[in-house]
């Protein structure tokens, strides 16, 4: 049962400099705290503008390495990040990661 949820709920492979891959998993394959850590997460970063974003890096680091399959070799990764390059890896990890909509019903 968890190779098919992950194979379903696939990661986003982040190649570090270091020549190492760390998995950017779904938060639906993370354990419930992890779960509901995420969401408060993604609920700020939507909810700002881009005035704000700098105020957001210890969010989304944090969020980074909630997902990671290794987040000490990520916080390695992660130490000389520009503002950008934290934007982008979440935005990838968000198209890459996201999940559909369940179907609606016509009833």
């Amino acid at each position: 049962m968890m190779a098919e949820a992950a194979a379903e709920y696939e990661a986003l492979p982040l190649e570090t400099r270091a020549g190492e891959t760390i998995q950017l998993r779904n938060i639906l394959m993370l354990p419930d705290d992890g779960l509901k850590a995420a969401r408060a997460i993604l609920a700020r970063f939507g909810e700002t503008g881009s005035e704000e974003l700098e105020e957001l890096v210890p969010k989304i680091r944090d969020l980074l390495l909630l997902v990671a399959d290794d987040p000490a070799a990520l916080k390695t990764e992660m130490q000389d990040w520009p503002l950008a390059v934290f934007v982008r890896t979440v935005g990838e990890w968000q198209e890459e990661t996201q999940v559909g909509e369940a179907p609606r019903s016509d009833s």
